[in-house]
């Protein structure tokens, strides 16, 4: 189907992005490419559709060279392109008429497009959203109207770069259902991921690294290579990092990268066994110790009553309400006549708090932090930030100086010709001197580990994804906030710059900074967070110390979340009766040290 020979490709005419790529995915074929940010997956993907053509050497698609402008009609035709960030595919107001666009412009008859637009919209659970605006959507809602946009076109290949980043537990996992029965029905599937859940689900697997093929073969092969994918910035699956970390303790076990094997294998070596390593008493106490100590802490930003809605007017509301109720999305989770982006929320930060909020796509996140330092007012109840009201236009000038907002994406919030300038704007806009300034932009670039003397003076958009986003981040601690906010700040990167960025956050909060992060990982939410709040549909459905939240696994899948992975694998083995107590929010070394304790204990 695709034959990639010796591709070579730079952006900028001295760095090659693809250096030397030679690969051929067959017609039926599931691959998944992973590689660390910067290894050309992205670059790859657009050559799959001739959006990009080599420098160097040949793509052909169904035998089509890609180079050549006449082929290029049958070969995008062919091959439909998901972008990692949907606001880059989107190109109508209303969602019908974004996912009609692609069908259009292949020919098809109007019947025939509101066919294909109803069943696309079904395939990932977006049935009535045919009318609502593309721009009133959360970002896991706009990644799956993209998605749908290219099923609507019937491609031969599917090709997903980081189609999933933005999505919810649920959602990833629809999206793995939806490309399994398409995979089924013969459709090519090229998958660009960092989530090795995926990648474990796929034929082969494809490793890049600074443009070239590094690793190649069936997932068992290459997940397991901790060591390699560790120096790739990458990591194995969590099942294959519990195995790894049994055989670490002396437990004869082999990794595997599919997880329903690995738990397999484990409850196989404790059949029988009917004693457990304990209770989780002490855990709870001390969890317990640390919500009242949060509690004594002065309220920062507090939500009184909160709802508000995106509707035009209580006219519009009221004719929502009296239409016929769209049945639950059992796969995606959304209901498309919700009238409330958030509906009657109390929640109250405190000092030196880190607070993570958790949601299905369109639950309210977004539009939560949004209220936090007054760039949305709600509809009805009030949003105080140290003691003052952010309805008071005053209040809300001086609250901004004092909570910084990051975005889903920083980087687009770049906009100077200097990466000093961009860094110094919000100083400069509170009216500090050249000195001070100067102080804040050095100081806040070395919070985020850029070098002042190296990129001060290039331009922004000359730095790499990684140095964007935390230019980006330097831009609002420079205005030193007491709080900050972030809005999915972790999605899009590689395992390691996630962890390396996770723990720049940390470090900012053990200095004394409050923080609030919205994450659909739920691994990061557990080992980061002090509190977790748990919104669905626009209220919050739960709220609690991470092993409050957490160890309710069954709660949390029904409104489309999920549980940490060791969290869900010791809940697995409990299910097939290995004696763990699930009350305890394990992590994976955790959990691997209370299983060698059971397996030692029946070898016994």
């Amino acid at each position: 189907m695709i034959c990639c020979d010796n591709v070579c490709y730079s952006y900028d005419g001295r760095t090659r992005a693809l250096d030397g790529v030679s690969l051929s995915i067959e017609d039926g074929e599931f691959v998944c490419i992973l590689g660390g940010n910067g290894s050309g997956k992205s670059t790859l993907a657009k050559h799959l559709n001739a959006l990009l053509v080599p420098d160097e050497g040949r793509v052909t698609v169904m035998g089509l060279d890609t180079a050549d402008p006449e082929y290029v009609y049958d070969i995008r035709s062919a091959v439909g392109l998901v972008f990692q960030n949907p606001d880059d595919q989107l190109v109508a107001t209303l969602v019908e008429d974004d996912v009609a666009f692609g069908p259009e412009n292949l020919g098809i008859e109007p019947a025939q497009i509101s066919e294909r637009v109803r069943d696309a919209l079904r395939e990932v659970g977006l049935m009535s959203f045919e009318r609502h605006e593309t721009h009133a959507l959360s970002g896991g809602q706009k990644q799956r109207v993209a998605i749908a946009g290219v099923l609507a076109m019937h491609p031969k290949v599917l090709v997903l770069d980081e189609a999933s980043a933005m999505l919810d537990p649920r959602g990833r996992a629809g999206l793995m259902r939806v490309c399994r029965e398409l995979h089924a029905q013969g459709m090519t599937i090229v998958m660009v991921t960092h989530f090795m859940e995926e990648a474990a689900l796929s034929d082969r697997v494809i490793v890049l690294d600074r443009g070239r093929i590094a690793l190649e073969g069936a997932p068992a092969d290459v997940l397991a290579r901790a060591e390699v994918l560790e120096r790739l910035d990458l990591e194995v699956p969590p099942s294959c990092r519990l195995g790894l970390a049994l055989r670490s303790r002396g437990v004869d076990v082999t990794p595997h990268v599919d997880e329903g094997t690995m738990i397999a294998e484990i409850a196989g070596m404790l059949d029988g066994v009917s004693c457990g390593p304990g209770d989780a008493s002490d855990a709870a106490s001390a969890s317990d110790a640390d919500a009242v100590s949060q509690d004594r802490a002065e309220a920062c930003l507090s939500f009184e009553h909160v709802s508000y809605s995106y509707e035009a007017s209580v006219r519009e509301r009221a004719a929502k309400r009296r239409r016929p109720r769209a049945k639950k999305q059992a796969v995606w989770g959304n209901d498309p006549d919700a009238v409330w982006a958030l509906h009657n929320v109390d929640v109250t930060i405190r000092r030196g708090e880190f607070v993570g909020l958790a949601g299905h796509t369109g639950s309210g996140k977004s539009t939560l932090i949004q209220h936090m330092n007054g760039l949305v007012h709600p509809t009805m109840g009030r949003v105080v930030a140290y003691g003052e009201n952010l309805a008071d236009r005053r209040a809300s000038a001086r609250i901004k100086t004092k909570v910084g907002l990051v975005f889903q994406y920083p980087e687009h919030q770049l906009f100077a010709t200097t990466v000093y300038d961009d860094v110094a704007f919000g100083p400069r806009n509170l009216g500090f001197s050249a000195d001070e300034v100067d102080v804040r932009v050095r100081r806040s670039l070395e919070q985020v580990g850029l070098s002042f003397d190296e990129l001060a003076g290039k331009s922004p958009f000359e730095l790499s994804g990684g140095q964007q986003r935390r230019c980006a981040f330097a831009g609002v601690l420079a205005m030193e906030p007491e709080v900050l906010v972030l809005d999915e700040p972790a999605a899009g990167l590689d395992p390691a710059a996630r962890h390396e960025f996770l723990q720049l956050i940390a470090g900012l909060h053990e200095q004394g900074l409050t923080v609030v992060m919205s994450s659909h990982s739920m691994d990061d939410l557990a080992a980061y967070c002090d509190r977790v709040v748990v919104l669905n549909e626009g209220s919050v459905f739960m709220s609690g110390t991470p092993r409050d939240v957490f160890t309710q696994a069954d709660r949390l899948r029904g409104v489309g979340l999920g549980v940490p992975a060791a969290q869900r694998m010791a809940c697995a083995l409990a299910a097939r009766g290995v004696p763990l107590t699930t009350s305890r929010l394990y992590d994976v070394d955790g959990l691997a040290d209370d299983i060698a304790l059971l397996i030692k204990g029946a070898a016994r």
